[in-house]
């Protein structure tokens, strides 16, 4: 037996019954392995250990009834079939069928390029007067002397003018072919002028070139035959400006024209007044007038130049230190355009 276990017949303290009066059996474990069956009713005990290990415990109420519990039912192994594999996924969709694009039209044909400018011939009017833009002077009066038919009309009034750009590009110390090449300019402008009919637009420049190799030429003349020139120059440079109004050669060659005659001294004027009976009259105002009208209709650094002649006469420093600075910055071509350079900028 157990060391806890009580001892054979003594009595045991059987906790109290806490239900109603209904019965119910509670097993009190006594020993390893057996139980004593107690009668508990309205909390007192009605039955009573006989001897410990002496059979069953009577009791007035009959033994509860077993109650018959049903054998578990019989498990029948099935067996278990795998489950059938999955079916195979449906093919993709077979992607749609894209339409082809429309064909894209055809490009518009290109235009051919424009054909690039062509060189004037050689020789011809247009070769002559961009050698003449060039400022290329010398090497445009060598093809108009080298020529036969220099003495038609509309190549004789270019070939007057190439020999005066040829001699205004030339150091002042080389005089004498200064004055030769503006007395063969002359020549071949005056045959011209004989030559053209009045009114015609080649006589218009037959005209200005008269009256501008005339004063360009007045430097290396005497005085009575200056004072005589005068009068021409003024009456050939009216017509050709009266011709052509936009050109600004001719308001400038009428400008040093005012200007020359403006500074006449006495001696020429009374020469001028015996010979003519009158001398030509002008104003350092008109010259500078006429210098204006020139840059307006082509600016140059030669009508800048001699317009600040003219201001400086007037005693316009303000204005002639203007005109200065414009012909120093007008782009150059050429000696005479540097020596205007070099006055201007000794004047400054």
């Amino acid at each position: 037996p157990r060391p806890d276990s009580p001892r054979p017949g003594a009595r045991m303290r059987l906790p109290a019954a806490t239900t109603s009066t209904s019965l119910f059996y509670q097993y009190y474990p006594l020993t390893t392995g057996r139980h004593c069956p107690i009668l508990l009713k309205n909390g007192r005990k009605r039955a009573a250990i006989r001897k410990f290990f002496r059979g069953p415990v009577t009791s007035n109420h009959a033994a509860p009834t077993a109650i018959a519990v049903p054998p578990p039912p019989t498990v029948v192994a099935v067996p278990i079939s795998s489950p059938p594999p999955p079916p195979p996924p449906p093919p993709p969709p077979p992607p749609p069928t894209l339409s082809p694009p429309p064909p894209l039209p055809p490009p518009p044909p290109l235009s051919p390029p424009p054909p690039p400018p062509t060189a004037p011939a050689p020789g011809s009017v247009e070769a002559l007067d961009e050698l003449h833009t060039s400022k290329s002077y010398e090497t445009l009066y060598e093809h108009l002397a080298a020529r036969d038919d220099a003495a038609e009309l509309h190549l004789a009034w270019r070939f007057a003018r190439a020999h005066h750009d040829l001699a205004d590009s030339l150091p002042e110390a080389d005089k004498g072919r200064k004055e030769a090449l503006l007395r063969a300019g002359l020549a071949v402008a005056e045959a011209a002028l004989a030559r053209a009919e009045e009114g015609d637009a080649e006589s218009a420049l037959c005209h200005k070139w008269v009256g501008i190799l005339l004063g360009a030429l007045g430097t290396y003349l005497p005085t009575k035959e200056k004072v005589a020139n005068s009068f021409r120059i003024r009456d050939a440079l009216q017509t050709a400006a009266e011709m052509r109004p936009a050109d600004g050669s001719v308001q400038l060659a009428l400008g040093e024209w005012c200007f020359k005659v403006a500074g006449i001294g006495w001696v020429e004027a009374n020469a001028a007044k015996l010979l003519f009976g009158q001398a030509p009259e002008s104003t350092y105002a008109e010259a500078l007038d006429y210098y204006e009208r020139a840059w307006e209709r082509k600016p140059s650094k030669k009508a800048a130049y001699k317009a600040s002649l003219a201001c400086d006469k007037l005693s316009r420093g303000a204005d002639s230190a203007a005109w200065r600075t414009r012909a120093l910055e007008l782009p150059g071509a050429g000696a005479a355009d540097a020596e205007i350079d070099r006055l201007a900028a000794a004047a400054r």
